[in-house]
């Protein structure tokens, strides 16, 4: 695969994800770590600065994940976006021309407290892409 889009947030799900991703990714491909915080996180964050010290967290958690992953054969590139996690996924898989998407089944984020077993079902139902959800 030449270019795959994990769905990253930290969790042990996503941490699966990425190991299965790393096991598929070709010399001189992609590999797109994606943070999403939810939009409702935004409007639920009586306090501006929760809400920036959220979004710092997951430019953290991707950016020392990517540190960690160090020198590929292979490109490793970090997005941070906020909205719908499904959609984000969705949106960011089509703009960046993934060959596939992978997710981890569920598990508990350290950006968002929601499951990402909804995450990967709408992606799943969804997406044009394939999607490989993982255990």
């Amino acid at each position: 695969m030449r270019r795959i889009l994990v769905g990253f947030d930290g969790s042990q799900g996503s941490e699966k994800a990425l190991l299965k991703a790393l096991s598929l990714i070709e010399e001189g491909g992609e590999l797109i770590l994606l943070a999403v915080i939810p939009s409702k996180a935004e409007k639920s964050f009586v306090d501006s600065n929760a809400y920036r010290l959220a979004r710092e967290r997951a430019h953290q958690i991707v950016q020392e994940k990517i540190r960690e992953i160090g020198d590929t054969f292979f490109d490793v590139t970090g997005v941070v976006e906020v909205g719908d996690a499904a959609d984000k996924i969705i949106e960011v898989a089509n703009k960046k021309d993934c060959d596939l998407v992978i997710l981890g089944r569920r598990g508990q984020s350290e950006i968002s407290p929601s499951t990402l077993g909804s995450v990967a079902e709408k992606v799943v139902t969804f997406a044009y892409k394939p999607v490989m959800v993982v255990k």
